[in-house]
């Protein structure tokens, strides 16, 4: 035997070698064929890895991901867990997986083979979410989680100590339309199934008006529960219109009150400017005095004669055309009146168990007050109302606004005026008698105009240090509940 014809070492280790890589090929060939039974690997159905994976069981990884796993979602701090079958929440897995069947199929089995031999498996498409749900029935659910959750705004509340009204407390509210962005992202999401609501604040309201109204029907009350006589009050609102009134309608005697509607009636018998005596005469008028001269006065230049009598008789029948039906004046101040005329009749006098007694020759409202005061106001805003339409051009805006002016020097300290900060602007006039006391005015406040009149009777004599103080509470209440963001707290 020829030594040189036998195969080497190296010939021996070469066969070896082809031998092992060929059996390693058809092993990974072997396990590549198997292989390809599964999903590639690589592949993502709805953001789920499902290389290597059964149809069976990727179908079930989804369901796991999408249909059983819950959303959590937060309204603050609380949280909740929500399946997403209560929002209908369904998965197309048909048309899902079919997609994935075609990308395990449609691969090149060589071309897998390499890549699977070098674990680098070839690039697959990502096989999108296909799912609905019902936004109706997800809005149900943030609703019920609003409804447990939101926290509804405290209103104001009146503080008696002091007459103001404290801020109320601030709310919260959940936005649904802005949060069903963040809550549906986490529905399609298989992982970070978080969401959280929009929660806005929801500020607390202003005061409404029947919260001072109970306040000042709370203060009538414990006047007339402690003195047996009866408060009566008018408050307008001039730029709204709107009013609240108790026991506004009771007759009351007009004491120097009725001296706005004098001055008024004088400017419309005036066809010219007053003079200045008569400037003085009406100053004395609306500004307090000692005496009522300037007033009487007044009178005999609206009869045009020295008849005073006649003068109240044209400032009753004025104020009956402005429909101040209650509002009469039979006398001139300090007189008993006329031996054929004592009183008139009217809506308000006429009633049966008048609890007020009211001065025979000179009566009115708080309501009919303040109306008049109102006229005046509308007047000299330019604004017309029943001054205009009845008076015409017998009364101008530059006189009612002149009224006011004139009201507005009238200061006293007390009653009204001690209800409001100093230096805000009050046109009144006010008035007392025995049994009688009141303050009848236009207050120009920062955040809103309103007219206020009160009139307080007690049988027999009312208390100067009983209906000062009261009278100067129900202003300043009133002024903190047009003023809720700067009240006036008092001295």
């Amino acid at each position: 035997m020829n030594r040189g014809s036998s195969p080497g070492l190296g010939q021996w280790l070469t066969v070896l070698l082809m031998v092992t890589i060929t059996i390693f090929l058809l092993l990974k060939l072997y396990q590549y064929a198997g292989f390809r039974q599964f999903y590639p690997a690589g592949l993502t159905v709805a953001g789920v890895d499902v290389g290597g994976l059964t149809r069976d069981e990727a179908s079930e990884l989804l369901n796991n991901r999408y249909i059983e796993a819950p959303i959590t979602i937060y309204h603050g701090e609380q949280s909740f867990d929500v399946s997403p079958a209560q929002a209908n929440f369904t998965l197309d897995r048909d048309t899902m997986l079919n997609e994935a069947d075609f990308q395990r199929v449609q691969q090149d089995f060589w071309a897998g083979f390499w890549g699977f031999l070098w674990g680098r498996p070839i690039e697959v498409a990502p096989v999108p979410l296909t799912a609905t749900h019902d936004r109706e029935a997800l809005r149900d659910v943030l609703q019920e989680i609003a409804n447990l959750n939101d926290k509804p705004a405290q209103p104001p509340q009146p503080v008696p100590s002091t007459l103001s009204f404290q801020f109320g407390e601030m709310g919260t509210q959940t936005n649904i339309q802005a949060s069903f962005a963040d809550v549906e992202a986490a529905l399609y999401r298989p992982t970070s199934r978080e969401a959280r609501l929009v929660i806005e604040p929801l500020a607390s309201a202003r005061p409404e008006i029947n919260l001072l109204t109970r306040l000042l029907v709370n203060m009538a009350q414990d006047y007339e529960q402690s003195t047996g006589g009866t408060a009566s009050l008018f408050l307008l609102e001039l730029a709204t219109g709107e009013e609240r009134t108790i026991n506004a309608g009771v007759a009351m005697s007009g004491m120097d009150l009725l001296k706005i509607p004098l001055v008024l009636e004088l400017y419309r018998a005036l066809d010219h400017p007053p003079t200045l005596s008569q400037r003085a005469l009406i100053s004395d008028t609306l500004v307090v005095q000692p005496d009522h001269l300037s007033a009487n006065a007044l009178l005999n230049i609206i009869a045009g004669q020295d008849d005073p009598y006649l003068g109240t008789d044209l400032v009753t029948e004025s104020m009956q055309q402005l429909g101040l039906v209650n509002t009469f004046m039979v006398a001139p101040y300090d007189d008993d009146g006329r031996p054929t005329l004592q009183t008139l009749s009217t809506p308000a006098n006429n009633v049966e168990d008048l609890a007020t007694r009211p001065t025979p020759h000179m009566q009115t409202t708080a309501e009919e007050m303040g109306t008049l005061l109102s006229m005046i106001y509308y007047c000299a805003q330019g604004q017309g109302g029943a001054i205009s339409a009845v008076y015409g051009d017998a009364v101008t805006q530059a006189e009612c606004q002149e009224i006011l002016t004139i009201m507005q020097q009238n200061q006293i300290g007390s009653l009204i005026e001690e209800g409001v900060p100093e230096g805000t602007a009050v046109a009144h006039r006010h008035g007392w008698i025995s049994d009688t006391n009141g303050d009848a005015g236009i207050l120009f406040t920062p955040a809103s105009d309103y007219v206020l009149v009160v009139m307080l009777y007690k049988p027999n004599w009312l208390e100067w240090e009983i209906s000062s103080p009261l009278v100067a509470d129900i202003s300043r209440a009133v002024y903190n509940f047009y003023n809720f963001d700067a009240p006036y707290l008092g001295n």
